[in-house]
């Protein structure tokens, strides 16, 4: 047995710093319900992924999928139903050749008559060259959670409908913001509510603003489009689009992909969706 003050053996290195992302997020739901939709294709569907695929069991996998080319399987490495699930993600080699391994672990604890949902992402270097990547996590799974708590509240039992676009692009942050914020996409209310935003994708629509980060993320309801909830995300040389929609039937939807694939030729000049238009996230 080693004694904590022992020196370390000659030449050996100190395991390179790392840091957490640690969210909460605050569920009305049991935990058995919380468990199933974090770990079953059917639950995950309904607020996370375009597609999953989960082996349960501490020995299986999860994989999940956002569109070709964003997608990918992983190992779980905790299994303990209504309380604790998590998978690691692997992120190549450091720069001395080792194994960069992220462990993204979930929580279910009953708090106070409620369901607490605690999400702890660890193993990210410390480096200042993973700050982007650290912020753009941040904000999706701040996102994804809320996603969550909203499907639960306002949606519970109903289909999702999944209507997206991920555009390629290699315009400035700053370019890419202007575009969506100049009522191509996202607008002033008008009618002297400078405080109001509308949503442009069929039509104009009265939009209730969840959380906005300029150059990053924007955020917000739908009331009139059955509370569907819209997230834009600037990650890297792309723009994700996504709009979940609840209660609408395969028609609206399919014309609503229609009309988000219109809207994203006006502002990005990029042509037609080529994978499947929208997605049953049903079960």
């Amino acid at each position: 047995m080693t004694n904590k003050s022992d020196p370390k053996p000659a030449g050996a290195e100190a395991p390179p710093a790392t840091r957490s992302l640690i969210l909460e997020q605050e569920i009305a739901a049991p935990p058995d319900e919380v468990w199933d939709a974090l770990t079953t294709p059917a639950g995950i569907r309904r607020w996370l992924a375009l597609d999953a695929r989960v082996t349960p069991g501490a020995s299986g996998s999860v994989w999940l999928s956002w569109g070709p080319g964003c997608e990918g399987e992983a190992p779980i490495h905790i299994w303990e139903p209504a309380e604790r699930f998590g998978w690691t993600e692997g992120y190549g080699d450091d720069d001395d050749g080792r194994p960069i391994r992220v462990a993204i672990d979930f929580y279910i604890e009953s708090r106070e008559g409620s369901t607490v949902l605690r999400l702890v992402q660890s193993g990210f270097s410390a480096s200042s060259d993973w700050d982007e990547m650290y912020d753009a996590l941040k904000d999706g799974w701040t996102y994804f959670l809320f996603n969550l708590a909203f499907y639960f509240l306002e949606h519970r039992g109903q289909e999702r409908r999944l209507v997206w676009r991920r555009v390629p692009t290699d315009l400035a942050r700053e370019d890419i913001w202007e575009r969506l914020g100049a009522g191509s996409l996202i607008g002033p209310a008008g009618n002297g509510d400078d405080a109001g935003v509308r949503i442009v994708i069929d039509e104009r629509r009265p939009a209730e603003v969840v959380s906005s980060r300029k150059g990053y993320h924007f955020a917000a309801t739908l009331p009139d489009l059955n509370r569907s909830l819209l997230f834009v995300e600037l990650e890297g040389q792309h723009v994700g689009l996504w709009l979940s929609t609840y209660g609408l039937d395969a028609k609206q939807a399919e014309d609503l992909q229609e009309a988000l694939d219109g809207r994203v030729e006006v502002v990005f000049g990029v042509g037609k969706h080529t994978g499947s238009s929208t997605e049953s996230q049903s079960g």
